[in-house]
């Protein structure tokens, strides 16, 4: 089981696949999540669960296994499966990191301590099925224009200096990617942009299943470190992950994976383990020193 977040249910895949490579295998995951699951290959069965340990108890009854992995273990799950076999975070390590920087360290790759913790190995780099391939119509750029933690998404300028470039370089059509809460943030990106007629505000326009549909349907994807960059990476989408208050000595990207772009020299980077709201050194280089065009070219040569 791994019950949240988008990107660690991503994680996951490939423990889950090992697993089911062996035999029938079921994963639990909270409903919102259901899709991301549907795409594991090779399948599992998926489990949708949004109650405490009674709930998780009941909803897994019929599943009948011979052990539990819980990659989430937390409360709800301790006490619903005591004899799991559990992933475990290093603290200490993560601490030192976000206080003293990357340079202090780094943490293991999630998706290969998920794997260790469900006694497989194999390749730790996530895979989900990919059920159609991008157009050849148009070229399609996706900008993911939002985020939970404000100080991880990339700023509104940039983003409208990306909506420009690929419009006007690449003769592009720019899919602005997001929640409902992204929606107006979107919008701002548009006006900024000169108002383009290529560019589309998608923000809000669906669940989980409605975001894989879109991004599965896009040539390239330019994302901050959040969980629409790990499932466009997992279908095969060409991403370019932009890094700002996080890092990849974090752990959840593996740290020989081509696609990342972040501004040099900045020491106190990370400086939260989720991307913050607020910078501690109160102007935050991570972010201002974004420069449009070399994201534009990082991510055209992608291709």
């Amino acid at each position: 089981m791994r019950l949240h977040s988008l990107g660690d249910v991503v994680l996951a895949a490939p423990a889950a696949a090992a697993l089911a490579e062996r035999g029938s295998a079921s994963f639990i995951v909270r409903r919102a999540y259901l899709p991301v699951v549907e795409r594991f290959h090779p399948r599992v069965t998926p489990i949708g669960c949004d109650g405490g340990p009674g709930a998780l108890r009941s909803d897994s009854a019929g599943h009948g296994s011979k052990g539990v992995v819980d990659l989430q273990n937390n409360l709800a799950t301790r006490l619903a499966f005591p004899r799991a076999k559990r992933f475990r975070v290093n603290r200490g390590l993560r601490r030192r990191i976000t206080a003293l920087g990357a340079a202090s360290g780094a943490m293991a790759y999630r998706a290969e301590s998920f794997l260790e913790v469900a006694g497989c190995g194999g390749d730790p780099a996530p895979k989900l099925e990919r059920r159609r391939q991008p157009s050849e119509d148009a070229f399609r750029v996706g900008l993911v224009a939002g985020g939970r933690w404000p100080l991880k998404t990339i700023p509104a300028d940039v983003l409208s200096e990306l909506a420009r470039l690929f419009h006007d370089m690449n003769r592009a059509e720019v899919h602005l990617i997001g929640d409902r809460r992204d929606a107006a943030r979107a919008e701002m990106v548009i006006e900024r942009s000169g108002g383009r007629s290529g560019v589309f505000n998608f923000c809000g326009e669906g669940d989980t299943g409605a975001l894989i549909s879109r991004l599965e349907g896009l040539d390239l994807v330019i994302s901050p470190d959040s969980g629409p960059a790990h499932l466009a990476r997992a279908l095969g989408v060409p991403t370019l992950v932009v890094f700002t208050s996080t890092s990849p000595e974090l752990g959840f990207w593996s740290r020989d994976t081509k696609g990342f772009h972040m501004v040099d020299m900045v020491p106190c980077r990370p400086c939260h383990r989720h991307g913050g709201s607020k910078c501690p050194q109160v102007v935050p280089a991570c972010r201002n020193r974004l420069v449009p065009r070399e994201i534009h070219g990082k991510a055209m040569a992608l291709l």
